[in-house]
């Protein structure tokens, strides 16, 4: 009962993310009770005319004729504003919710996206958003409806006759008080159904942003087996969800139906023993029934619950999540390059004694990715890291972007604390030109202005002219305006990275980690490349993470990693000599 009452919690604790909506539902909730009511109001004095008329007093029925006519226009109007208004006010709801859940993800990546599947996360901000829809239009009017209208109808049965409320209680009485046993079962269901629908949802993104190597790699086959078993899952969530709500509602139907009988039983009798006008045994009758109507509503409705509170508690969930990182920084871009000792325009990047683990390993002291590394490289320097697989390579680079933060120890800019500057102004300070590049379906130009988009004609043409990328963007039939495709399935790999080193001349940042760009390109595109690397690396701090020898031989100095520490710093020719774990590597683990 407490997990329920938690849940249903989160669902308004979703509120305060939505800000200014409360008088949406206010307004939403009122308009809803005046639409349930009037038709019972209309049926009601209705069928009390026909018992006037049955009884021969025809003129009392002319003076109820304009009431029914009002009740009449006001059921027209409230069903017009209760449509709009409810589902008005859901709709901004949803909109805000979806924009502070996508902030949210925002704040806390790239660790979130570590801990958990795209798919799932798309399902948390588009599917469990859009149950909610349920709740904030539907359900809490029709809680409160099926609180007020029920009561009323009740006090006017209790005026007709007390014996006829009270034959209707414990009818009443069952019905709100049967879904509380069914609702732990509800809840888990509801529960269980979500996570399979994002284990679904995980496995269609997977097989749709896989398909080419699925295709590649003749893994159809086995892909829809898995497709398959997850499927299946929920499928089989779904069922026992559904079978569970068919349950409940013959349930509640009988139960209503068998209250109406005995409520509508018990009037003929009074009526038929004179302890009941005979005027009000059609108004009773109707009434007996318009009693469990707003009840039918709301219990519907609650069929639902197990899914709604899973949803909210998932949403809730997420916002509740913090952040691996904190931005108190004070410090801007003008400020750490003003700290420059040697009192020119350069910069001078330094890792002292870092110690680090990713946060869900923190207890184990074997899992540490770094153990005191120790380098540093300037700017007008190209420095390589070069270490086993799993060395902390991309480690170090993340952790300079600040996507976590060092256990122990420091990153420094210019001996500014990278914890003390602005995240903002870090991610300015710093580019990555990664080896997988990532393009949004758009035009080339969009993709391009994500790095400035300030950035006019005339630099645009030159960030691509000195990326190599002009010549095959001009080739196009739509130049610039060129769109690439989902994750830019259009072009070449070597294409998509010759646009990714444009962004980095429109960023124009004082630091920049290439991290293998040339790797698994042809040599006329690797020779591209390499060209516009070394017009990109003139005048900046460069970090190369390093998988080939070609690219080792080419860089001032070189650091190697093992076991998160450095174990050699120099040229490649001095490694060979005095390192023999540089050796190793050179031999068995790095490419020609």
């Amino acid at each position: 009962m407490n997990k329920s009452v938690g849940r249903i919690e989160h669902t308004f604790k979703l509120m305060q993310y939505v800000k200014g909506m409360w008088k949406y539902l206010v307004l939403s909730t009122f308009t809803n009770v005046l639409y349930k009511v009037l038709p019972i109001a209309l049926s009601a004095v209705i069928s009390y005319m026909i018992g006037l008329t049955a009884i021969g007093e025809i003129h009392n029925v002319w003076q109820l004729f304009f009431v029914v006519l009002a009740i009449i226009i006001g059921l027209v109007v409230m069903s017009y504003l209760n449509v709009f208004i409810s589902h008005d006010m859901a709709y901004r709801i949803l909109a805000k919710l979806r924009s502070a859940a996508y902030r949210k993800i925002d704040e806390i990546a790239p660790a979130v996206m570590e801990k958990r599947q795209s798919g799932e996360l798309m399902s948390i901000v588009l599917e469990d958003v859009e149950i909610l829809e349920w709740f904030y239009a539907h359900t809490i009017g029709q809680l409160i409806t099926a609180l007020v209208i029920p009561s009323i109808v009740l006090v006017i049965l209790w005026i007709i006759s007390p014996i006829i409320t009270l034959s209707l209680l414990p009818f009443i009485i069952a019905l709100i008080f049967i879904p509380m046993f069914g609702i732990k079962k509800s809840n888990e269901q509801g529960t269980e159904t979500r996570k399979q629908f994002a284990n679904l949802n995980a496995q269609i993104v997977d097989g749709v942003q896989g398909l080419k190597d699925i295709i590649s790699f003749q893994w159809q086959q086995k892909f829809f087996h898995r497709f398959s078993v997850v499927n299946e899952k929920y499928h089989n969530c779904q069922m026992e969800y559904a079978l569970r709500s068919a349950d409940e509602m013959r349930l509640f139907q009988m139960i209503m139906g068998i209250g109406g009988l005995i409520g509508q039983f018990t009037s003929i009798i009074l009526a038929v023993n004179g302890r009941m006008p005979i005027s009000h045994l059609i108004p009773a009758f109707i009434l007996c029934s318009a009693v469990f109507s707003p009840l039918l509503d709301a219990l519907t409705m609650s069929t639902n619950y197990g899914l709604i509170f899973s949803a909210a508690k998932r949403l809730f969930d997420l916002f509740q999540s913090k952040n691996v990182v904190t931005d108190n920084g004070e410090n801007d871009v003008e400020s750490v390059l003003e700290c420059n000792s040697k009192g020119n325009n350069g910069i001078r990047v330094s890792f002292q004694d870092v110690h680090f683990s990713y946060p869900e390993n923190h207890e184990k002291q074997t899992s540490q990715v770094l153990n005191g590394l120790d380098f540093d490289f300037s700017t007008g320097e190209t420095v390589a890291l070069v270490g086993a697989s799993g060395s902390g390579k991309t480690t170090v680079a993340k952790l300079l972007q600040r996507f976590w933060d060092v256990d122990s120890g420091s990153i420094k800019i210019n001996d500014v604390d990278i914890r003390s500057i602005r995240i903002e102004s870090l991610r300015k300070l710093v580019t990555i030109v990664p080896q997988e590049v990532y393009l949004f379906n758009m035009s080339i130009k969009s993709n391009l202005l994500l790095a400035n988009p300030e950035a006019d004609t005339s630099r645009l043409h030159k960030a691509t002219a000195d990326a190599q990328a002009a010549t095959f963007i001009e080739s196009l039939p739509d130049g610039y305006e060129t769109h690439v495709g989902e994750r830019g399935l259009k072009l070449s790999g070597g294409e998509k990275q010759r646009l990714s080193i444009a962004q980095a001349f429109l960023k124009d940042s004082p630091i920049l980690i290439l991290d293998e760009i040339s790797a698994n390109l042809d040599s006329e595109n690797e020779k591209r490349i390499n060209d516009a690397v070394e017009r990109i690396k003139a005048g900046r701090a460069t970090l190369v993470i390093a998988h080939r020898v070609s690219t080792i031989k080419k860089v001032d100095r070189i650091v190697v990693i093992r076991d998160g520490r450095v174990v050699g710093n120099g040229s490649y020719q001095f490694l060979l000599e005095t390192c023999p774990y540089f050796a190793e590597l050179i031999g068995e683990e790095y490419v020609e």
